[in-house]
C-alpha cells in the first residue's frame, strides 16, 4: 500500500470526517484493489494451481493411503475456493458502486459507508469461515462454548437452591 502514500494519493474526506484514497482517483482505487484482491487471489489460485498438477502427476495404482491424502487435499483446496468465493462476493456490492460512479460522474453519498459495511463482513466472514473449516479451532470453540454452558446452568441452579435455602431458613 505504500506507493499510495508515496504518490500522495490520501487525502482527507470532509464528508466522511478521516483520510483515504477517494474513488475518484482511479489509479490509487485500482492499486488498493489488486493489493487488496488481486494479490490473494493469484497467490490462492497457484496454490491450487501447484497442488492440482502435483494430484495428477499421482500414479494410477494408488494406495488407500496416498487416496486419503488426495481427498484430505481436495477438501482444503474446496475450503479454500469457498473462502475466496465469499470474500469476493463481499467485494461486488463495492465494485458496482464504483462502475456505478465512473459511468455517471456522481459519487453515491454511502459509497464509503457500503464498502466499509462489506469490508466488515469480509473479515467477520473469514473470521468465521476459519472457526467451522478448521476442525481443531471449531472443537476448540464448541468445548469452550459447552463448558461456559455448563458453568451458566451450575451458576443458576446454585442461586436457584441459595434462594430457596434462604427462604426456608427465614
Amino acid at each position: 500500500m505504500s506507493p499510495i502514500l508515496f504518490w500522495n494519493d490520501v487525502v482527507y474526506l470532509p464528508n466522511e470526517h478521516y483520510c483515504f484514497v477517494p474513488f475518484t482517483n482511479l489509479r490509487s482505487i485500482l492499486w488498493v484493489f489488486f493489493v487488496a484482491y488481486g494479490n490473494p487471489l493469484i497467490f490462492l489460485l497457484l496454490i491450487y494451481l501447484r497442488i492440482t498438477i502435483f494430484l495428477h502427476q499421482q500414479t494410477n495404482n494408488q494406495t488407500f493411503v496416498v487416496n486419503r491424502r488426495q481427498e484430505r487435499d481436495l477438501l482444503v483446496i474446496r475450503r479454500i475456493l469457498i473462502t475466496v468465493g465469499l470474500l469476493m462476493i463481499l467485494g461486488i456490492p463495492a465494485i458496482i458502486l464504483l462502475i456505478m460512479l465512473y459511468i455517471t460522474g456522481e459519487e453515491h453519498p454511502l459509497i464509503f459507508g457500503i464498502g466499509w459495511l462489506f469490508v466488515s463482513l469480509s473479515i467477520l466472514g473469514l473470521s468465521l469461515s476459519q472457526v467451522i473449516f478448521t476442525p481443531q479451532l471449531k472443537s476448540i470453540v464448541l468445548r469452550k462454548c459447552q463448558r461456559d454452558r455448563v458453568v451458566l446452568s451450575n451458576d443458576s441452579l446454585t442461586s436457584s437452591i441459595q434462594l430457596r435455602y434462604n427462604t426456608i431458613n427465614q
